[in-house]
């Protein structure tokens, strides 16, 4: 009896500090301005595990909205990390930092007064941004970024802010929804967003409510009313949410809004939640106070930041909590690390107003005396290889006794990464391969990948010649988890269209229907590290191509879109654009970068005595990257 192994389908269904000023944008060319470099100073020589992100806001208007990073494992820290990392940006990060997170592998930060959410990888690198006017706070559910911003104007007597929905795929904006005056921070707790209305703009008639969204109809459902000026929110592991509301700086003073429960009279410039304890910064006295999120109570540990000019950012961590002094906003502020002794470990001198911080799990790669990490051109892993049967399998790579999918991967990335120069077969129709290079992507202007094959052209022929044609799909990284496993989208080549050409194709492969198609190559042509007795392909299928020239069995050369179809010296012809990418019903869409390809075999064709059409490859280029 043979057991049904169904294979990953290659053509998927597409599964402001304090005051309110006007910004003032410096569009000022980077050439022109003091780029700062990146400063590693060695502060300590405790070690902990990864790193932490510090988003210096910068004055409004100033444009020096600055990210710094601390190397936690090797006590060193890097002021300015951003510019050097990403030294073509000519604005480097913008005009007043004011939140950022990490989603998945990829770091995000709004920049309120450039009206963006720039999108880095987890080195800082850029990515993309999402343009939103006046854009405040981030958070992040299901594959989707959800972003509050005032939008409306100071002349506008209603001055509701909206928040938006964002798909971090393709980094555009699906949804609005007004909500509350001025929102500020967000909080998701059981697919349900929360919003807090500050009412920032509206001085003499603060909003004191918290708007409640169903992410499912993106529609405001309820406001609670919580405090007046409501600013944080944060959900602990009971499911209560805790809000911070800032009164009115006159007589309605602050205070902390456990939402169902309490209300704690207490300033509270930041609010930080780590296991059953809420640490609550008092910007007014100076101190982090700690309550239990259980019953609520103070905890007799209070620690005292007397030293401090101004407490601003605040992160507790599982190992260490952090503390920033803004300092007098117009000079470099100061981050503080301490142990839950109240011991403090380091501090570091940072940008000016160090107000958001983020830990990452993973130290960067860093080296003091260059601090930019090159990214190679070339292909650097093969997450998958599933050749359909032919010819050419289990040799191109060689297959061993005891090698699985993982071993074949491996021997394809010595074949065809870091420029190699050797050659991977993917078989049969539907056979693939899905690789990636050490970094995402863009999706810049003109062409953006090359792909190599071993196409030839006929001699004294521009029409017809070895044309073995592999479709191309495209992958970002949504859920962040490092593998290909989320929406693919089609490069559409030039027989997307053909009538002939069949988007629904499958194919079988079955052990017992492993025959020699030809006498040239004997052994086994069915992948022998696949234990499963059949296995199923899917995507399109492109008509075929193939004549008779001369005696000799050729194929039309396709006039653009897919691999190993032109020869290698024709760079254009082997270079694909991401613009042209399409989602299961042909409709364009706008990926800024992608993280994986996949190229399979497109044609289902065996002609005698050449045997089947498959599509080889030898590399990949990012075509952006000069190495």
């Amino acid at each position: 009896m043979h057991t049904r192994f169904q294979i990953l389908k290659p053509f998927t269904s597409y599964h402001l500090p304090f005051t309110i000023l006007v910004c003032v944008l410096l569009w000022s060319c980077r050439k022109d301005e003091v780029v700062y470099p990146t400063i590693p100073t060695d502060v300590t020589d405790e070690v902990q595990q990864g790193g932490l992100y510090v988003l210096c806001e910068g004055n409004m208007g100033a444009n020096k909205a600055r990210l710094d990073y601390m190397n936690l494992e090797t006590g060193t820290y890097y002021s300015n990390w951003y510019g050097a990392q990403n030294p073509k940006q000519v604005k480097e990060l913008g005009d007043v930092g004011n939140d950022i997170q990490t989603y998945g592998s990829r770091l995000y930060a709004v920049i309120n007064c450039s009206h963006k959410v720039e999108v880095m990888d987890l080195q800082a690198r850029h990515i993309g941004q999402v343009d939103i006017p006046n854009c405040r706070y981030l958070a992040f559910h299901g594959n989707k970024m959800y972003v509050s911003a005032y939008v409306g104007s100071i002349a506008d007597p209603e001055l509701l802010g909206s928040v938006f929905e964002v798909d971090t795929a393709t980094l555009t904006i699906t949804r609005e929804v007004k909500v509350g005056h001025q929102p500020d921070e967000l909080c998701i707790l059981d697919d349900k967003l929360y919003v807090t209305n500050s009412g920032g703009y509206l001085t003499n008639r603060y909003d004191s409510t918290l708007s409640v969204i169903d992410l499912t109809s993106f529609t405001e459902i309820q406001k609670i009313t919580v405090g007046i000026n409501p600013t944080r929110v944060r959900a602990d592991e009971q499911g209560h949410l805790w809000v911070c509301s800032q009164g009115n700086y006159k007589d309605i003073k602050p205070q902390v809004v456990v939402v169902g429960g309490p209300r704690i009279q207490t300033p509270c410039a930041n609010i930080s939640i780590q296991g059953t304890h809420a640490y609550i910064l008092d910007n007014e006295n100076k101190e982090l106070k700690v309550y239990s999120t259980i019953n609520y109570n103070l905890s007799p540990v209070t620690y005292h930041l007397s030293s401090f000019e101004t407490p601003y950012g605040l992160l507790a961590t599982a190992d260490a909590f952090y503390v920033t002094d803004a300092k007098n906003y117009v000079s470099s502020g100061v981050l503080h690390c301490y142990a839950y002794d109240g011991r403090e470990r380091w501090q570091a001198l940072t940008g000016d107003i160090p107000g958001h911080l983020c830990r990452v799990g993973e130290a960067m790669h860093t080296d003091t005396t260059d601090t930019v990490t090159p990214q190679s051109a070339y292909i650097s892993r093969v997450y998958e290889y599933l050749p359909g049967m032919g010819q050419f399998v289990n040799m191109l790579p060689k297959y061993e006794t005891g090698d699985d999918a993982q071993a074949m991967c491996r021997k394809c990335e010595q074949a065809i990464a870091n420029n190699a120069g050797g050659m991977v077969c993917l078989g049969g129709w539907g056979g693939y391969i899905t690789f990636g290079f050490d970094h995402p992507v863009e999706n810049l202007e003109g062409r953006d990948i090359q792909i190599l094959g071993n196409a030839y052209k006929m001699s004294g022929n521009e029409t017809y010649g070895s044309s073995e044609p592999g479709i191309v799909l495209v992958c970002r990284d949504e859920n962040g988890n490092g593998l290909p496993d989320d929406t693919w989208y089609e490069l559409k080549g030039c027989l997307y269209d053909d009538p002939l050409t069949d988007h629904h194709y499958s194919r079988t492969y079955t052990r017992a229907g492993d025959t020699l198609q030809n006498p040239y190559h004997n052994q086994p042509y069915y992948p022998q590290w696949i234990t499963a007795d059949e296995y199923t392909l899917y995507g399109a299928k492109l008509p075929s191509q193939t004549e008779k020239i001369s005696g000799q069995v050729v194929q039309r050369i396709l006039e653009y879109g897919y691999v190993d179809n032109k020869p290698n010296k024709d760079k254009d012809g082997t270079s694909f654009d991401i613009a042209w990418a399409v989602d299961a019903n042909g409709l364009p869409v706008t990926l800024p970068s992608v993280d994986f390809v996949r190229v399979y075999t497109a044609v289902d064709e065996i002609n005698d005595p050449t045997g089947e059409i498959s599509t080889e490859i030898t590399g990949a280029i990012d075509l952006h990257i000069n190495n």
